[in-house]
This record gives structure tokens, C-alpha cells and sequence, in this order.
């Protein structure tokens, strides 16, 4: 837009149109034609209640950046052959808005205005599922970095918005950007994939993460402290729960520090190779701890647990039961131990912390110090016994 006066044209520039934020804009203020001598340039935003200096250029001193205090390192300006220019950087959402290039000559007044657009293309959806029980499943979508306030959506595998079921908030963090926090629950049988997008309206743009809800496992246990004493045998409760074996598994039972974990009992499966000679590098065991159930499956048990720890075996292992039972506790027993599963980039894992009570279920006999015994149905078999097995 420009203004003739006198001689000579104000126009006024801006570039990029449409910036996003973090990037960089430019304004150009160019005067065209005959331009006097005596010249005095001023580069503001109009705002509601101060207008905001950017640059002031006086054709008998040289220009000044002005601004905000706080702002007045984003803001370099300067005047060459008759055009001023202002570079803004990092533009910032409150950079939206109007600005003046006015222009003063032996007491004549002109100006141009021009507009600065600053939508905010935000991240990409962080989604997860948060929880999977009673036949249904919970999905969390989280993205932020957004302007103006964006459109959430989420869709099932045939592509139908289901937005509705979804609880979403969506508020502004100290930048005046937009946050997005949205939960969604489905039934498992609805669909096998689940898609949240987040739109801006202003750039017709989208980012969009789909998860597969069919693939998805987790970790439970009943209890995440078991307590015990000296002598007794315990179990450290553990569940595999999926609608389906993946179709590469690793589960794992480990020993938390201090210092590094150390690896109790590992079991892997992958249907599309076989195994060979697989076990934890750390720990080059024998193979008489290193038992193959057939060729996709592998299981591992350190030496030192040979006759301390054993797993669920048969229809219990083949439920997703993976408990960990530790034989004839002792003191140095007691700690932090860790059931985890890997599959299909997803990880969970869960503590089971294991207290041992010394003094609890002892007594003497003729001066002799006696543990008693609880007879307890064994539904265990032997931990590194071979052959074929699936979850």
C-alpha cells in the first residue's frame, strides 16, 4: 500500500506473507522517487493501547532500534537508497498485528500499513495408548506449538470421525501458543488403528500420528510389594496382557541396581527367524542355561539363579502368566526387581519390591533355630526344561 507525498511514493513490504513462528520477517519501507534530504522514517506497530517502536530513522543521525526493552534483540533495522527494512528474529505469536511505516518531511506526514500473519504450525501428535482393560482401550494425543487455536480430530480405521467420544483441552502456554491434551476410549472391537490429527485452520495444514490398537500390550501385577521372610519361597506376580502374541516378543525379569541392573531370566521369540545361540551379551552363560523352544524362541537364566528362580511354564506361561518365583529367600534377596516386556516399539515394564522379614515365622528346637514350611501347590516346572512353546 503506499501514499503519494510530494515527490516521491511510500511503500511498504512484507516478507514472508504468512511467517511462522521462530522464523524470520522482514518489512520494507521504500520511498520512491524525488526523496528529500531532510527525511525523518518511523517503523511502529499499532497496538490497542501504545504503539510499539521497531525503528526510527532521522536523516541527520543515524537509525535507532527501539521496541521493547526486552524485544530489542529480535529487532535489526536499516536504511540504504531509499528503502528501510526491519528484520524480525525469532518471530513470536504477539507479532501478529498491523505495523506503520510513517514517513516526515518539512512538516508533511504520510504512512503505509502493511500486515504481519504468525500462525503457529505446532508439533506432531504424541500418541499414546494409555491403558487397555475390560475390553476397551484409552488413547492419550499431545502436540503443542499451535496458531491460532487449532482443530483436533480423531478418526478409526475406516476413516469415520470420532471426534465426539473424545474429551479434549486445549489451552494457551506463556508464548500464546496452543497446548492440546485430548483422551480418547474405544472398544477394543471398534477398530484396529486409531488416528489423531490436529489441524491449523488459518494454514489449511495438518500433522497426524496413527497407532495400531490391535498390537498394543501391557504389564500388570496384583501387588507391587511382596513381603516375605528367611527361608520362605516367593512370587513376584506378573501378567502379559495382549489380544495377540506379537509377532516378535522379548520378556525380561531383572534385579535393579545399585549400580547396573543384572538379568534374571530373559525369554525371546520372533516367528519370522530363528534364534541362534542368543543370550545377553553381558553374560556369556553356558548352554545349559540357554534353552531353545524350537526354533523361533529362545529362553536365558543366569547361572547364579539356576536353583533361585524359576518361571511359570505351560498353559500358565501360555496365558501371559510370567511371574517370578525366587526359592528359599535370603536377605540379600530383598530389593527392587523388574518385569518388562519389548514388542512392536512398545516397552512396558513394572517394580515388584521384595521385603524380607528375618525374625518372622522362625523358632527354636532343642537350641536349634527352625524355619517352618508352608506346603504350597507348585504349579511350576523345571525353568530351563526344552521344548515348544508359545505365549
Amino acid at each position: 500500500m503506499g501514499q503519494p507525498m510530494g515527490d516521491f511514493t511510500v511503500t511498504v513490504r512484507v516478507a514472508p506473507e504468512v511467517v511462522l513462528v521462530g522464523q524470520t520477517v522482514t518489512l520494507s519501507c521504500h520511498l520512491i522517487g524525488q526523496v528529500p534530504a531532510n527525511i525523518q522514517v518511523h517503523w511502529y506497530k499499532l497496538e490497542r493501547n501504545k504503539n510499539t517502536t521497531l525503528y526510527f530513522y532521522n536523516s541527520t543521525e543515524k537509525g535507532t532500534e527501539l521496541g521493547l526493552a526486552g524485544d530489542r534483540h529480535r529487532i535489526k533495522g536499516r536504511y540504504g537508497n531509499g528503502v528501510i527494512r526491519v528484520k524480525l528474529f525469532p518471530v513470536q505469536v504477539e507479532d501478529n498485528g498491523q505495523y506503520v511505516c510513517a514517513v516526515t518531511s518539512d512538516g508533511v506526514y504520510q504512512e503505509a500499513i502493511t500486515q504481519v500473519t504468525v500462525p503457529g504450525f505446532g508439533s506432531a501428535p504424541r500418541l499414546t495408548i494409555e491403558h487397555q482393560q475390560n475390553n476397551s482401550t484409552t488413547l492419550r494425543c499431545a502436540s503443542q506449538g499451535w496458531y491460532p487455536q487449532p482443530e483436533v480430530r480423531w478418526t478409526d480405521s475406516t476413516g469415520q470421525n470420532i471426534t465426539a467420544m473424545a474429551e479434549t483441552r486445549i489451552q494457551k502456554d506463556v508464548t500464546d501458543l496452543y497446548q492440546i491434551h485430548s483422551t480418547l476410549r474405544i472398544a477394543d472391537t471398534a477398530s484396529d488403528t486409531i488416528s489423531c490429527t490436529i489441524i491449523n485452520p488459518y494454514l489449511k495444514r495438518r500433522r497426524k500420528k496413527v497407532i495400531a490398537i490391535s498390537d498394543f500390550f501391557d504389564v500388570e501385577a496384583e501387588h507391587d510389594v511382596i513381603i516375605t521372610v528367611i527361608g520362605e519361597n516367593a512370587i513376584l506376580p506378573c501378567w502379559l496382557i495382549t489380544k495377540h502374541l506379537p509377532p516378535s516378543v522379548e520378556l525380561q525379569w531383572r534385579k535393579a541396581g545399585p549400580g547396573k541392573d543384572r538379568t534374571i531370566y530373559l525369554y525371546l521369540y520372533d516367528e519370522s527367524s530363528p534364534l541362534v545361540n542368543s543370550y545377553p551379551q553381558d553374560d556369556k552363560c553356558s548352554m545349559g542355561y540357554l534353552s531353545p523352544n524350537g526354533v523361533n524362541s529362545r529362553e536365558w537364566l543366569r547361572k547364579k539363579y539356576e536353583k533361585k528362580a524359576e518361571i511359570f511354564k505351560g498353559k500358565e506361561f501360555g496365558k501371559g502368566n510370567i511371574s517370578l518365583k525366587l526359592n528359599n529367600i535370603q536377605v540379600e534377596d530383598e530389593g527392587k526387581y523388574v518385569c518388562s516386556a519389548t514388542a512392536n516399539s512398545f516397552h512396558r515394564e513394572i517394580i515388584i519390591e521384595v521385603l524380607v522379614k528375618g525374625a518372622a515365622n522362625m523358632e527354636f528346637r532343642d537350641g536349634v533355630l527352625q524355619v517352618k514350611e508352608e506346603k504350597i501347590q507348585d504349579p511350576w516346572g523345571t525353568c530351563a526344561a526344552a521344548g515348544s512353546r508359545k505365549l
